[in-house]
């Protein structure tokens, strides 16, 4: 009996060596023959990798050297670079069926390039379509093409992706955002971004948010790095184009000088900036009367087409704007320009204004004084004498003073150069 028992550990002990070799060195060639073409074929997802590894003994596996090819058209080589992904499940969740309960998620080193063209296309878009087909368990169309019915009119069928939570996860990546469109040369912005994620599930109602999200990172520039930070909640993710999250956080103060040429395209020279944020998304829409940024902007001094605007008019060096975010989440829109007309046109902006010009007419005044004391002097002198000479019949009358005419001093403020007020 003893023998037996002993035979039967030996061979146990035997195969599951056997598996981990084989998972450990065969599993990457499997990979690299079978799934990754698939990927390619099906989802137009270019993807290399180095090797696969497992421990069964542990319930972890771990992929190395991921990396996603840019679509044809991007200069950038990769999109993604992930050096380590590492899944531990567990031991008895590997045997048990149903929904993958995963303990913890970790990527780290990652690296995710995210460029638009001068058409204004993203590198990200054919994998947001794939990403999107393979969630509702639907066939990704080829590019260009319109999918064609199944023999005899049945939908084709799609392998639907397991139910699975994730208790927790944590993502170390580098940003990398180009756009080609909006300026040139291209504006770039490097961000570094720490993410914790807990009780992620891609199942349950889409209005309940049961996950929560933790999100800290920099802004990457010439001098100094940016903090910024969100918390908030998420709703079961089915579809990442198609997110449910409310997030609230803050941002720390940007110089202007790091992003001159997007300062510029909304007229300023100069000046710092800092804020919070509230951004609420429901079905992958942006609710433009819930998601707000609350910006600071402080030492602005603007460009010279603007001052021109401002006929000589004292800008506010301190004001706050209101920035609503709205359309989708794989094109939000933000519209600082238009929210910063609104902000300069609000009664305490005006009165911010007015206050500035009649500062400035009283400084100016002050500084006349000394000199048209001797002036003032003789045209009193003179008019004691007139007052006390015989009236001559005249019927002159004094004018009276021109008030001060605001909307022609301010008649630059609203418009653009070149427009004349009336």
């Amino acid at each position: 009996m003893k023998k037996a028992i002993i035979v039967i550990l030996v061979l146990i002990v035997a195969a599951v060596i056997g598996l981990q070799l084989f998972l450990a060195y065969g599993l990457t060639d499997s990979l690299r023959q079978w799934v990754l073409p698939m990927a390619k074929e099906r989802w137009n997802l270019d993807i290399t990798l180095e090797r696969v590894s497992v421990n069964l003994l542990g319930g972890s596996l771990a992929i190395h050297g991921v990396q996603v090819i840019n679509p044809p058209g991007f200069d950038d080589k990769s999109m993604i670079a992930m050096k380590r992904f590492k899944l531990t499940i567990g031991l008895l969740a590997l045997f048990r069926g149903g929904i993958a309960e995963i303990e913890k998620a970790n990527i780290r080193n990652a690296s995710l390039s995210v460029v638009r063209n001068r058409e204004g296309v993203l590198n990200i878009e054919p994998a947001l379509e794939a990403i999107h087909a393979a969630m509702s368990n639907a066939p990704a169309a080829a590019p260009g093409a319109a999918g064609s019915p199944a023999p005899g009119g049945a939908a084709p069928t799609t392998r639907k992706i397991p139910d699975f939570m994730i208790r927790q996860m944590e993502i170390n990546t580098g940003l990398q955002y180009v756009d080609h469109k909006i300026s040139e040369p291209p504006f770039r912005l490097g961000l570094d971004i720490q993410v914790r994620l807990k009780d992620i599930a891609n199942y349950g109602r889409d209005d309940v948010m049961s996950g929560t999200i933790n999100l800290l990172g920099h802004i990457l520039t010439t001098d100094r790095k940016c903090a910024f930070d969100l918390n908030g909640r998420i709703a079961p993710i089915k579809d990442p184009t198609r997110l449910s999250f409310d997030l609230t956080g803050s941002i720390q103060t940007i110089d202007f000088k790091n992003f001159k040429e997007l300062a510029k395209r909304c007229g300023f020279e100069e000046g710092q900036i800092s804020g919070t944020m509230t951004l609420y998304c429901q079905q992958g829409v942006f609710d433009p009367e819930k998601s707000i940024l609350h910006l600071t902007f402080n030492k602005v001094k603007l460009t010279k087409e603007q001052q021109e605007q401002f006929k000589g008019i004292p800008f506010p060096e301190t004001f706050k704007a209101l920035v609503p975010v709205k359309g989708m989440l794989t094109n939000p829109q933000i519209d600082v320009r238009e929210a910063l007309m609104k902000t300069l046109a609000s009664k305490d902006t005006f009165d911010s204004i007015i206050k500035g010009v009649m500062e400035a007419q009283g400084r100016s005044a002050v500084a006349q004084k000394p000199q048209e004391a001797g002036a003032m002097a003789d045209k009193s002198a003179d008019s004691q004498a007139k007052s006390n000479a015989p009236n001559t019949g005249s019927s002159d009358k004094s004018k009276p003073d021109n008030p001060l005419d605001v909307k022609d001093t301010l008649g630059g403020l609203f418009m653009k150069p070149g427009s004349k007020s009336k």
